[in-house]
């Protein structure tokens, strides 16, 4: 059971790894944990798994005393909404995310929707359950059920404004977001084609994660249909909604360090603030666009849970994932929502004329997508710790934030122990792409003394 706790959610596969009796006893652990919240705000995704393991979640937290709100089957920037909109203190939403049918896990909120990390209460969890414990209370608390998706949608629709009318595709990837992400763009007046929009936990049509573009072919229906059907903008959702990718009118995927670019000067546009985060994997020439904007660019470790931390710490106006989370709290929660996101971006594409030509004057990357290499959960932290000997014993120039992101005279790489899966993870940039290649030999050679091939 210990794998399934990781950095900053829970997450397994369905019913080897996490099944009813573990979310029961996790539902139990997190309610002795949230001492000051008397209510939990409760959501899932569409995953065939969820159902039970909400019912099984739902139990604990009314066994440990806690009163419940059911808000149903909503994307997790809708439970995030929720806290605040119901102003309760703790929340879980039960999704695995973007990761394939067999997999479940839970996203675990405490107060403001700030999501608990290790470090903040997972790994308390763990040992409350490891070590049998966890508290019934003698007092049962009861369910009441709540529809919020109105009021979410009423709400962010009233914070965008659109300069046009935009002919938009979305493809929802038959996770939870088709439904509410059309009515939002409809109530602004836009056209809307919806493709995989029905929501079905075995994923039929691809993997609901825009990023996976390369191995899975994640965006290709998007891509066809938003050049088939002339549109303005295309938008992917991953599972759960708290993520989001983009295609420009040509039916040609925006690379995510140009829409965080184009993100970051909204930002700086419209606020007062100049602190824009970023996570550790983010390429040299964002991090150089950026600055040129004006903006001041802090670097955090990777994790969304992570990022909003800093987010809040640094009185940051944006902050933007590689992996597709965006942030927005110049104008908005501080939590990442990839439905806001895909408004904010509309608000772009609808100031220009077409969106490929704001994004062709963007600097050109020569950077590697993320590489995974399967390296045991129980081992992967000392490995990267070895790493870490290493590299100092060579005299060699790196970031430790998250992992190592080592920096050569043509180019940087990052080695990174996954927080959300038994990995490795790897990316490379160069000035050029002979840079990169170079960047590529060089980790090579270095990972050749832990027998690591890439």
């Amino acid at each position: 059971m210990t794998g399934i706790f990781r950095a900053y959610d829970i997450r397994g596969v369905y019913p080897s790894e996490i099944n009813e009796e573990i979310c029961f006893k996790i539902a139990v652990a997190y309610a002795n944990c949230m001492k000051n919240a008397k209510k939990v705000v409760i959501g899932r995704d569409a995953r065939i798994s969820s159902p039970a393991l909400k019912d099984a979640i739902i139990h604990g937290l009314k066994a440990a005393g806690k009163d419940v709100i059911d808000i149903g089957i909503v994307p997790t920037p809708v439970l995030y909404y929720s806290m605040f909109n119901l102003k309760t203190k703790a929340g879980l939403m039960i999704t695995a995310s973007h990761l394939p049918s067999e997999h479940n896990g839970i996203k675990l909120e405490r107060e403001h929707a700030m999501g608990l990390t290790g470090e903040s209460g997972i790994y308390q969890i763990e040992d409350l359950i490891n070590k049998s414990k966890i508290r019934l209370s003698k007092k049962h608390g009861h369910v009441t059920h709540k529809n919020v998706n109105q009021d979410y949608i009423n709400h962010v629709s009233k914070i965008i404004k659109l300069k046009k009318k935009l002919k938009i595709v979305i493809d929802s990837g038959n996770g939870v977001c088709g439904d509410i992400a059309e009515k939002v763009f409809r109530k602004l007046n836009c056209k809307v084609i919806s493709i995989n929009k029905k929501p079905d936990g075995r994923f039929p049509n691809h993997i609901a994660d825009p990023h996976e573009y390369a191995k899975y072919h994640s965006m290709d229906d998007l891509m066809k249909r938003v050049k088939k059907e002339k549109a303005d903008l295309g938008i992917a959702y991953d599972g759960d909604g708290d993520r989001v990718g983009f295609v420009d009118e040509c039916g040609q995927r925006i690379q995510e360090e140009h829409y965080i670019m184009l993100f970051a000067k909204q930002a700086l546009l419209s606020a007062k603030g100049r602190k824009i985060i970023l996570d550790i994997r983010a390429s040299d020439k964002l991090i150089a666009g950026v600055k040129e904007d004006g903006g001041i660019v802090k670097l955090t470790r990777a994790g969304h849970s992570y990022i909003e931390m800093r987010a809040l710490k640094e009185h940051a106006i944006f902050a933007g994932e590689t992996s597709g989370h965006l942030f927005f709290p110049y104008c908005y929660y501080p939590y990442d929502d990839g439905i806001f996101g895909s408004l904010k971006f509309a608000e772009i594409v609808a100031s220009v004329e077409n969106i490929s030509e704001l994004v062709k004057p963007l600097p050109k990357l020569n950077i590697s997508p993320e590489i995974r290499i399967k390296y045991a959960d129980d081992q992967k932290f000392k490995f990267i710790k070895d790493l870490k000997k290493h590299l100092r014993a060579k005299n060699m120039n790196f970031l430790d934030i998250d992992g190592v992101r080592i920096r050569f005279k043509n180019g940087w790489a990052l080695i990174r122990a996954s927080n959300t899966a038994a990995q490795v993870t790897m990316r490379f940039e160069g000035n050029t792409r002979k840079d990169l290649a170079d960047v590529k030999r060089k980790v090579r050679l270095i990972l050749k003394k832990f027998k690591v091939k890439i």
